[in-house]
C-alpha cells in the first residue's frame, strides 16, 4: 500500500514538473507569432477597378499594402496610409496574353491617381505580372511615376 502511494506521488510530481516546464518555457512563448494586422478590405473603387481588369484581361487581382519600420522590416500599421507605404498589386494574366509595358504603367497610374488619390505617403506601386515584377516609384513633388530599373 505504501509503495502504491509512493508511485502515485512520483507520477503526480512528474506530471506537475512537465506541465510547469511547458508553461514556464521561455522558448515556447518567444516562438509565438506576433499580432499580424490584416490587410484592409478592398475599397469600392478597388473592387470596381479589379472587376474592370478581370473583364478586360480575364485575370485575377490581389492587392497588398506594406509599411516598413526604421530597421527595414516589413509590417502593416493600422494607419497604413498615413505613413510611408508601398502598394503591391498581383495580377495573374492568362499565359498566352501579351500585355505591353504601357498598359502596366497605365494600371499603376490609375492606382496612384484614382484609387489612392495621389496620397503623399505613397512610395511606390509594384505590379506582379505572373512572374515579372514592375516597380514604379512615386515622386510626390513632381506627381510622377517612374519605372525602377534593376
Amino acid at each position: 500500500m505504501n509503495m502504491k502511494r509512493s508511485i502515485k506521488i512520483i507520477i503526480a510530481a512528474a506530471a506537475l514538473v512537465i506541465i510547469l516546464a511547458f508553461i514556464f518555457n521561455p522558448f515556447y512563448w518567444l516562438m509565438q507569432p506576433g499580432q499580424i494586422i490584416a490587410q484592409p478590405e478592398l475599397s469600392s473603387t478597388e473592387q470596381q477597378y479589379f472587376k474592370e481588369l478581370e473583364k478586360t484581361y480575364n485575370c485575377k487581382s490581389e492587392r497588398f499594402y506594406y509599411n516598413y519600420t526604421k530597421e527595414g522590416k516589413d509590417t502593416l500599421y493600422k494607419d497604413y496610409n498615413k505613413v510611408p507605404f508601398e502598394y503591391y498589386l498581383s495580377i495573374d494574366f492568362p499565359v498566352d496574353l501579351v500585355i505591353q509595358k504601357d498598359s502596366l504603367f497605365n494600371i499603376a497610374q490609375h492606382v496612384k491617381d484614382v484609387i489612392l488619390n495621389k496620397n503623399k505617403n505613397l512610395k511606390s506601386v509594384t505590379i506582379y505580372r505572373n512572374y515579372d515584377t514592375h516597380e514604379y516609384l512615386y515622386d510626390v513633388t513632381k506627381d510622377t511615376l517612374t519605372e525602377k530599373k534593376d
